[in-house]
């Protein structure tokens, strides 16, 4: 985990972050895509459903990977904080069979040029934050910078500062 990992991406590039949350198998997924300055260009929340955490990891990429799509937004870079699903896009393990047609089509939404990587929690802070909003929602929630959950707004800040974010014990 490094502090470069909170920064934006890359002058003129887009970097897409995902996360997925299971408790008691409902199943939610959101994520951000932040520009270079670390500013946000979307940021969704949803709830999948029933299902295991490699579910909605999975289908938090998908999302956040079709969101993009829908907009026009190229994104350069993914960070997930799931090695596993790192690993499945990246051809190093085999995906289970529940989630392979969602990371099947993720790898057609992922532009050629983009980067998918692996990030920790405390490099994932806004993400991991938008997690705990989808829980208590129904549905695709999306945000632009100055509607995100109240529940939000510190972690966006400490992103933008370049800190990590702990989850309490």
């Amino acid at each position: 985990w490094h502090l470069d990992q909170l920064a934006g991406p890359p002058y003129g590039s887009l970097k897409l972050n995902t996360d997925g949350s299971c408790i008691d198998n409902a199943c939610t997924g959101d994520g951000v895509v932040r520009d270079h300055t670390g500013m946000i260009i979307l940021a969704f929340s949803s709830s999948f459903g029933i299902g295991n955490s490699k579910e909605a990891e999975a289908k938090a990429m998908h999302l956040g990977l079709r969101l993009c799509s829908e907009r026009g937004l190229s994104i350069s870079f993914m960070e997930l904080d799931s090695i596993f699903l790192v690993n499945c896009i990246n051809d190093l393990w085999d995906p289970p069979w529940a989630i392979e047609y969602i990371l099947r089509d993720c790898k057609n939404l992922i532009p050629s040029h983009a980067s998918v990587s692996h990030v920790f929690r405390e490099g994932n802070g806004l993400a991991d934050r938008l997690v705990a909003h989808g829980h208590t929602c129904q549905g695709i929630f999306t945000f632009e910078r100055d509607s995100l959950p109240t529940t939000c707004h510190a972690a966006y800040q400490a992103d933008l500062l370049g800190q990590p974010q702990y989850r309490p014990p």
